[in-house]
């Protein structure tokens, strides 16, 4: 037999299988999924094997060198790992590798192990032996005493018990066969510093029992349809989770728990502990490697039901695969931005679908995608009205900052928000103050000549830090120290413009001095531990405001927090994107959702330039059926999703001419190759043209845009666009290609 291996590079560079044989010390321990080391040309490369076959494709067939790990993905994953190959475009082999953590694909996954010393002889010939060795050998038997009272011990911890406990007496026991040396993993966990809580399950919601019961009846399901769980924000959705993982464990079967930000893990594993103890395991990026296999590993044997993490957790080798629940389903931050550039949503109803599993998809703010489906009977739908303990929504405030600036307020705070932020510290409530935009400055200008700072590698305004007294920028990390005098016409008026969350931390500093303020932002929360750490320390009352990106918008729970102020509804709204409208209102939705989560009633405060824009007015009033009739006729008449499916084609390279040409080649290639497979009315092709972020990291950026029926074979199609890429001649000059299904992003 012969393994059948796809080896873990891009699609480009290793087209299909390739054969390998087997060594007779593998052939027991080789199965479908097994990562393996094998020659590749030159290099030795990881690979996964797909299959096994008695012919081989060539005469002379090199060996495996090695398996990198004794554990591996269920069979069934090799199968998801074709959709994502089908539906994505990418490679079998980049379909694969997300599915094992890195330290598997690098060959550096390593068991961590203890030397213990134990009893080697039964404990009453022991407790003799401690007698009779006392006069003779007095530190053999304070050492073997040790071991009879504390059991087996740590070898490092026995040594620093006392002078009695040397490595000679140790050693010298070992030898007589009295001790023995014991080799013990040691599971290298990431929830030790989680404090527990053993709580009882609150008493259901009539809402929550009815969507409960409806969603343990899909349990029992061949094949249920998805389930769209659209609830309002504190209506009680974490603990539906919760009750339906109950029935799955009950059940045998075991669950996945999906969360878009990293930042609301600490939160959402510390409410699974306290109920599911030692049967939940965690996976997501912030984890050292080893904290990520052994995880993996106990996911993979069992020995945990339950697999909460962010986006990539979607591939935990959980067996029995009961429920995945998609938190916060809209978040774009489960599309992943590398190849294979995959939807965590998608991938989490394609691998329900094959396990017999149920999907759970929750939000207050249901994706315009996943509402229409569910209103079309694709998706299950389920609606909680109401706030668990009838705790009120908050108010909503909208402050016209056009009219603030006319009145002479050229402040960043409206006199309405200034004055709530007082009243609600005089109260001793806490406060959230809401700005998508990290950074002290958005771009640096000299007033005498115009010049702005902008990245030499990028084509966008350097952001101004003052912790670093640097400019950065957000897209390749290029950093210099903030000039004096212009770099163009010498003068001195270098000035700030724009303001991000450092600006507003220091502002409220200012206005409030005598109020605690904690910032969290992408580069605050750099540090392993530090969401954690920011949280709990707002959550226990250690400060007052909180100051934050979208890092706060969603999923935290603040019983003190009254107050919520967005600085800027306008952020996301004037982004060339069509999904701005929505993601405008989700985000005021989702971060007005922070107040009024305890006792007393919530107050929001929404400063804008665009008071007029449906998502705003719609969002003051927490109307998402509203938003979405205004959505979806805008959606119908652009042909945009739900009504077509995208693919975004990027090329990139050093040299702009090529480029040009490149793209230009490829749109005519598509349409040409579309109308001889009469495909032509199937597809549309907008572009070429420049990416809205035309640079960056030094490559220029071009695109095309391709809007695809849904009654088209997709699988057609995208073969299509990969025929049409390769027939292009490539220049002389590197040419990176991307082709992106279903974009996250228009920039």
């Amino acid at each position: 037999m012969y393994a059948e291996v796809v080896v873990d590079i891009p699609s480009k560079s290793a087209k299909g299988l390739f054969h390998y044989g087997i060594p007779t010390r593998l052939r027991d321990t080789v199965r479908i999924g097994s990562a393996v080391l094998v020659p590749f040309g030159t290099r030795k490369l990881t690979g996964y094997i797909v299959g096994f076959t008695e012919t081989p494709d060539i005469s002379k067939v090199k060996d495996i060198c090695k398996i990198q790990s004794d554990t591996v993905i269920p069979g069934q994953m090799v199968k998801l790992a074709e959709f994502i190959r089908d539906y994505y475009m990418s490679s079998l082999g980049e379909a694969i590798a997300q599915m094992y953590p890195a330290s598997v694909r690098r060959g550096k996954a390593r068991i961590k192990t203890e030397s213990f010393v134990g009893l080697a002889v039964p404990q009453e010939d022991a407790r003799a032996l401690v007698v009779s060795m006392k006069k003779r050998a007095p530190r053999q038997s304070q050492t073997l005493e040790t071991v009879l009272q504390r059991g087996p011990v740590i070898s490092k911890r026995l040594l620093n018990k006392g002078p009695g406990s040397t490595r000679g007496a140790v050693n010298a026991l070992i030898r007589k066969g009295i001790l023995k040396e014991i080799k013990k993993e040691i599971l290298r966990s990431p929830v030790k510093g989680i404090p527990r809580v053993q709580k009882a399950a609150p008493t259901l919601t009539p809402e929550q029992k009815e969507a409960v019961a409806i969603i343990i009846d899909g349990l029992d399901q061949v094949s249920p349809k998805p389930y769209l769980l659209h609830g309002v924000t504190a209506s009680g959705k974490t603990e539906i989770y919760m009750h339906v993982i109950e029935s799955v464990l009950e059940k045998g079967r075991s669950a996945i728990v999906l969360v878009p930000e990293i930042s609301l893990a600490p939160q959402m594993i510390t409410e699974f502990l306290n109920r599911f103890g030692r049967n939940v395991a965690v996976l997501h990026s912030k984890l050292s490697p080893g904290e990520r296999y052994d995880e993996w590993r106990r996911a993979e044997q069992g020995d945990a039901k339950i697999v909460i993490g962010a986006r990539s957790a979607v591939f935990a080798p959980t067996k029995d695969l009961g429920i995945i629940v998609v938190d916060e389903e809209h978040e774009n931050s489960y599309k992943q931005e590398e190849s294979p550039r995959y939807h965590a949503r998608n991938i989490a109803c394609e691998r329900a679908k094959m396990s017999g599993a149920v999907c759970l998809l929750g939000s207050a703010t249901p994706s315009v995608e996943s509402y229409y489906k569910a209103l079309n009977g694709d998706y299950k739908l389920l609606e909680l009205t109401q706030r668990v303990e009838m705790w009120e929504m908050p108010s909503v405030e909208v402050v016209d900052m056009r009219e603030e600036l006319a009145e002479g307020n050229k402040t960043i705070f409206s006199r309405s928000l200034s004055h709530a932020i007082s009243h609600r510290l005089a109260d001793g409530d806490q406060i959230i103050l809401f700005l998508n935009r990290r950074g002290y400055s958005t771009f640096v200008l000299c007033r005498e000549c115009g010049y702005s700072m902008k990245c030499p590698e990028c084509d966008v305004p350097l952001t101004y830090h003052t912790s670093s007294n640097n400019v950065r920028c957000h897209y390749c990390d290029y950093s210099e120290r903030v000039p004096s005098i212009c770099p163009k016409c010498k003068g001195r008026y270098i000035k700030y413009f724009g303001a991000g969350t450092q600006k507003i931390e220091e502002e409220v500093k200012r206005m409030f001095p005598h109020a605690r303020t904690v910032r969290m932002d992408t580069d605050t929360t750099q540090r392993k531990g530090a969401h954690e750490s920011i949280v709990n320390s707002f959550k226990n009352g250690d400060y007052d405001i909180l100051v934050g990106t979208q890092m706060v918008a969603k999923g935290l729970d603040f019983p003190n927090v009254t107050l919520v102020g967005v600085i800027s509804a306008d952020t996301c709204l004037n982004l060339p994107d069509y999904r701005a409208g929505e993601r405008t209102f989700q985000l005021l939705t989702q971060v007005a959702g922070r107040a009024g989560r305890g006792e007393k009633k919530g107050h929001v405060i929404v400063q804008t330039y665009s008071p007029e824009h449906y998502s705003i007015k719609l969002g003051k009033d927490y109307n998402y059926k509203g938003f979405y009739n205004e959505e979806i006729a805008c959606r119908k008449e652009g042909f945009y999703p739900p009504f077509s499916r995208l693919v975004h084609v990027v090329i990139s390279g050093k040299h702009l001419p090529a480029v040009e040409s490149y793209i230009t080649a490829f749109v005519r290639m598509l349409q040409s190759k579309s109308r001889l497979s009469n495909q032509e009315n199937n597809i549309r092709i907008l572009g070429p043209a420049p990416c809205t972020l035309a640079r960056i990291k030094g490559m220029h950026r071009w695109q095309a845009l391709l809007k695809i029926n849904l009654d088209a074979d997709s699988y057609s199609l995208n073969m299509l666009i990969k025929e049409a890429l390769e027939a292009c001649p490539l220049p002389s000059y590197d040419i990176i290609t991307s082709i992106d299904i279903d974009p996250g992003s228009m920039l």
